[in-house]
């Protein structure tokens, strides 16, 4: 998990998932409850490591990261009044377009403390979905089509008829 001065860099670039925590640093009941999610949040980027991007603002940044998410007014409209929550995103928020789908946003309720560990359940298990799912539809290099294999394994060298096939190279298909 990261505490950043700034959500539009990528911190981990080879993210699956990014998590942003958004709250209002001027509700004193919001800052108490943050203190709780973040403890959440660091179990949680110990279990996913740099496959999950976790992000929560250094408090002495939080005004300028509140003016960043202003500026994507798409986004702002959408978490104003619902704060604080997690927003989850496949693209880190500086790539994110008002048209991109699969992003969801996990508001919490600060009157109690204790329902950050179950929204933080939820984000747990969207990441593993997320993650299986991309496991599962991109396991391994793509498998090459016969001819794509014959091409490679076709040399042009002195042979019969002046090109040859290299038997080898045809049957690790």
């Amino acid at each position: 998990m990261w505490v950043t001065q700034t959500y539009l860099g990528t911190v981990e670039p080879e993210a699956k998932l990014f998590v942003y925590y958004f709250f209002e640093d001027y509700a004193p009941e919001q800052k108490k409850f943050t203190e709780r999610v973040q403890i959440e949040l660091e179990r949680l980027g110990e279990a996913f490591g740099d496959k999950v991007s976790l992000l929560m603002p250094n408090p002495r940044y939080a005004g300028r990261i509140e003016a960043e998410v202003r500026e994507n007014r798409h986004l702002w409209e959408s978490l104003h009044g619902n704060l604080p929550g997690l927003f989850i995103s496949k693209k880190p928020l500086a790539q994110l377009k008002p048209t991109d789908d699969g992003c969801v946003y996990i508001p919490f309720e600060t009157r109690h403390p204790d329902k950050a560990a179950k929204a933080i359940q939820e984000v747990r298990r969207i990441a593993n979905e997320t993650l299986h799912w991309d496991h599962v539809n991109n396991a391994g290099s793509p498998k090459k089509s016969f001819g794509g294999t014959f091409f490679e394994a076709l040399e042009l060298k002195p042979g019969l008829f002046g090109f040859r096939i290299d038997l080898k190279k045809l049957a690790r298909r």
